[in-house]
């Protein structure tokens, strides 16, 4: 073959490659590899993460730093969240953040905002922070790769307070009350207007109804639970925090 047939064979390669990145199919392929990518990152399934990573591939991570080479990416998942056996940490995109933009030469560029969630032995999954990815994609003999990842922007997941609901004063009254908690002692519950206000000893903090018996505050992501027993009125208060029961107190 001569020099000329070469060089012109090179040319189509590059622009097919080039073009390939900026198709429909290009967008859906590299999203598809994503998918996977992170399904085998729930799963810890290291020959699936290697298949998807480059072998040159680089993490840069804004916490632990620099790593390198296929074989570091994947030993650094391997003896990092998939070490500990009865500890498993997963992994949620959310969705509406994701961006796709295709490149030249045969790139893509996949970014996002996901949550992680961990769930040790038997205990309920508890929401353990967010953080923000963008990943290089590189399309090579015909399958999409990662050959860059950042992520960055770790940290806790910004409370949200739901909506209230609007309750009738018979519901707000029933749970009204004076409660008793082994750790902080006396908690008192008032109506207030259309909310409840809890006050133990100097703390406190207005509830406003999202169902008869679930209660939230705006500030933070504190949840009240008023527990019936069984019966027509709360016999009981549970305090979450964060989606972990930080209190439990009796009616008087």
């Amino acid at each position: 073959m001569d020099l000329a047939c070469c060089a012109a064979i090179c040319v189509l390669l590059i622009a097919s490659a080039a073009a390939a990145a900026r198709t429909p199919d290009a967008e859906r392929a590299v999203r598809a590899a994503d998918d996977a990518f992170w399904t085998a990152y729930n799963a810890c399934d290291m020959a699936a993460i290697s298949a998807l990573l480059t072998e040159d591939v680089e993490f840069y991570h804004d916490r632990t730093g620099r790593t390198t080479s296929r074989a570091d990416v994947v030993d650094s998942l391997r003896e990092g969240p998939c070490a500990t056996p009865d500890m498993r940490l997963r992994r949620e995109v959310i969705d509406h953040t994701t961006a796709f933009h295709p490149l030249a030469d045969g790139y893509a560029i996949l970014s996002a905002r996901h949550r992680f969630h961990v769930r040790i032995g038997d205990a309920p999954e508890q929401l353990d922070g967010q953080a923000e990815f963008t990943t290089l994609w590189q399309l090579h003999e015909g399958r999409w790769r990662m050959h860059r990842i950042l992520s960055y922007a770790h940290g806790p997941v910004p409370y949200t307070p739901p909506q209230p609901i609007r309750l009738s004063a018979a519901a707000l009254a029933a749970c009204a009350g004076r409660y008793h908690a082994a750790r902080i002692g006396r908690i008192v519950v008032a109506v207030d207007g259309d909310h409840l206000r809890l006050t133990a000893g100097e703390f406190v903090v207005m509830l406003y109804p999202e169902s008869t018996h679930r209660f939230f505050a705006k500030e933070r992501d504190l949840r009240f639970e008023f527990e019936t027993g069984g019966g027509t009125a709360p016999n009981a208060l549970v305090v979450y925090e964060n989606g972990v029961v930080t209190e439990r107190a009796v009616r008087d």
